[in-house]
C-alpha cells in the first residue's frame, strides 16, 4: 500500500473537500446570479424564454443526474480512486462551457442564434458537464473516510467552500460588472460579464486541481454490476418516504435559493439602483454562513 493510501484522514481531505466546492461555486452561482440578467438586458432574450429553457434544463437534468450516477458508481477504481478522477476529467470540459454562456461577441447575431447558443450552452454546462463533475463530487464523501464524523467535517468544509465562492460572486463581482449610464441608471456590462466569467472559470480549474491533489480515497467501493431501471428507481422512491421527503425539502430549498438569487440582481440594480447595497447584503449572507459553518465545525 503506499504512502498515499496511508495517510490518515485530516486537514489536508477537509480543505481538498472544501476546493471542490468552491470550484463548483465559481461556476453554479456565477450563472444563478448572472446569466438571466445577462441574457435578458445584453443578449435581448425575453425572461420567459429564459425561464422555460431553466426549466427545461431541470427536466433533462433528472435523467442526467441518474446517468451520471450510474457511470460513476459502475467506473473502476484507478490509482487515485473511483470518484476523484471525473474531478480532473471534467474540470476544464466544465469551466469551459461555463464561460461559453457568456459570449457577449454574439450579441449583434441574429436573434434564432443567439436563442441557440444560449439552450446549447446552458444545458451542455449544466445538465452534462457540471452534473458530470458534482455528482461524483457528492459521492466522494463516502470514498474519503468510513467515519460519519470524518463526513460530517467533510460537509461542513463543503459549505465554508460555497461560502468563499458567494464571497467573491455575490459581493465583489457586482460592484465590477454593473455601470452608471448618463442618466444614473445601474447597466450590467456585457464586455465585463464575459471578463468576469472567463476568471471564475479559470479559478474553477485551480480549485479543482487543488481538490484532485489534496483528496485521497480510502474507502474501496466496488464497481455495480447488477442491471439499472429508470421504472425501479422511481417506485422505490415513492415508496421510501423518508427519502421522498428529502428530495421534497431539497426542490423547496433549491426553488429559494435560485428564486432569490435570480431575482437580488433585478431588484438591486433597476428598484433600488444601488449595486453596493447588493453587495453588502452579498457579504451578510456569506458572513452567517461561515459563522454557522465555523461554529459547527468546533461542535463537530
Amino acid at each position: 500500500m503506499s504512502e498515499e493510501k496511508k495517510r490518515p484522514f485530516g486537514l489536508r481531505d477537509k480543505l481538498g473537500y472544501m476546493f471542490g466546492d468552491f470550484g463548483n461555486d465559481f461556476t453554479f452561482i456565477f450563472s444563478s446570479m448572472l446569466l438571466m440578467k445577462f441574457y435578458s438586458d445584453v443578449m435581448g432574450i425575453d425572461t420567459a424564454l429564459i425561464g422555460t429553457m431553466m426549466m427545461a434544463a431541470r427536466f433533462i437534468d433528472a435523467f442526467t443526474d441518474i446517468t451520471m450516477g450510474q457511470l460513476a458508481d459502475r467506473s473502476r477504481r484507478n490509482k487515485k480512486g473511483k470518484f476523484i478522477k471525473w474531478i480532473l476529467y471534467m474540470c476544464v470540459p466544465t469551466a469551459l462551457s461555463s464561460f461559453l454562456m457568456y459570449a457577449t461577441w454574439f450579441r449583434t447575431f441574429p436573434l434564432y442564434f443567439r436563442i441557440f447558443w444560449m439552450f446549447f450552452t446552458y444545458i451542455l454546462w449544466g445538465s452534462i458537464f457540471y452534473t458530470s463533475i458534482n455528482i461524483p463530487y457528492g459521492s466522494m464523501a463516502s470514498a474519503i473516510s468510513p467515519e460519519p464524523k470524518d463526513r460530517a467535517e467533510l460537509s461542513n468544509y463543503r459549505s465554508i467552500g460555497a461560502a468563499l465562492a458567494g464571497m467573491i460572486i455575490g459581493v465583489v463581482l457586482p460592484l465590477i460588472v454593473f455601470y452608471k449610464d448618463e442618466n444614473g441608471n445601474e447597466m450590467l456590462s456585457g464586455k465585463r460579464v464575459t471578463l468576469a466569467a472567463l476568471l471564475c472559470s479559470v479559478g474553477a480549474v485551480v480549485c479543482y486541481l487543488l481538490c484532485y491533489s489534496l483528496i485521497t480515497e480510502r474507502v474501496e467501493i466496488k464497481e455495480k454490476t447488477e442491471p439499472f431501471s429508470f421504472g425501479r428507481l422511481f417506485s422505490d422512491l415513492f415508496r421510501n418516504k423518508a427519502l421522498l421527503g428529502i428530495v421534497s425539502a431539497t426542490v423547496c430549498m433549491l426553488l429559494v435559493q435560485l428564486t432569490l438569487s435570480q431575482m437580488v440582481t433585478y431588484i438591486f440594480p433597476n428598484y433600488f439602483r444601488n449595486t453596493v447595497a447588493q453587495s453588502v447584503a452579498g457579504l451578510i449572507g456569506v458572513v452567517i454562513t461561515l459563522v454557522s459553518a465555523a461554529f459547527t465545525v468546533k461542535l463537530s
